[in-house]
């Protein structure tokens, strides 16, 4: 009996040893560090950034369909850019800034923390299942937004974790919140999913692997 109670005991203290282990983080620590960038736009007012988009959207259909251009639309855009050069504000060059700009942000969305490699970490977020069997899901997306990748814009990959449960969970809704304890990997790989108004291709960055999977109640 004595033997019993030690192997039990010593197993309660595993077990707490691992849940203390647990590094909780947020979103934002699943970032990695990048050069920060300038960005030109950020000196426009609002007046000059509508300006600039009513400009550039009119002159991107007048180059792919001009004949979906009304005069109307095209007096509009003479208009916004004469107020434009007026205010010395360079249009090329924002338009081609624009193009780099896009560029560093999808190259910022791929930029892991490896400082979270094979570490035990904690976090809440919302289930988005891959597929379900019998209403049980064994392996889904935590994302960090009700709604994320069909409502909503599909995050950038280093917001997205596809999560292996270590047994099957019940989804009782779409977007369940939920607390999710595991290992985490640095696994970049780019998933199918089915949703009902088509299919998407998803990328990510992270695998929490052996993941326990509880609901997220949040505390005040």
């Amino acid at each position: 009996m004595k033997k019993i109670f030690f192997i039990t005991l010593l197993l309660s203290f595993i077990s707490t040893a691992q849940a203390v282990d647990a590094f909780k983080i947020t979103w934002q620590d699943l970032e990695g560090k990048m050069a920060p960038f300038h960005n030109p736009f950020d000196e426009l007012s609002d007046e000059q950034l509508y300006n600039l988009s009513i400009y550039g959207r009119i002159s991107e259909i007048e180059k792919f369909a001009p004949d979906k251009v009304t005069d109307a639309m095209r007096e509009e855009a003479a208009a916004a850019k004469a107020k434009l050069i007026a205010e010395k504000v360079d249009i090329e060059y924002l338009f081609e800034q624009r193009l780099l700009l896009i560029e560093k942000r999808q190259a910022a969305a791929l930029v892991t923390n490896d400082l979270l490699a094979n570490r035990e970490i904690e976090m809440s977020g919302f289930m988005l299942a891959l597929e379900f069997d019998n209403g049980l899901v064994t392996e889904f997306l935590l994302v960090p937004t009700m709604g994320a990748c069909s409502h909503k814009p599909v995050p950038p990959a280093n917001q997205i974790i596809y999560v292996k449960a270590q047994k099957a969970i019940e989804a009782g809704s779409p977007y369940m919140p939920i607390k999710v304890t595991g290992k985490l990997r640095i696994t970049p790989q780019a998933k199918d999913l089915y949703l009902v108004d088509g299919q998407k291709k998803i990328e990510m960055a992270y695998t929490l692997e052996d993941t326990i999977v509880e609901p997220f109640i949040a505390t005040r």
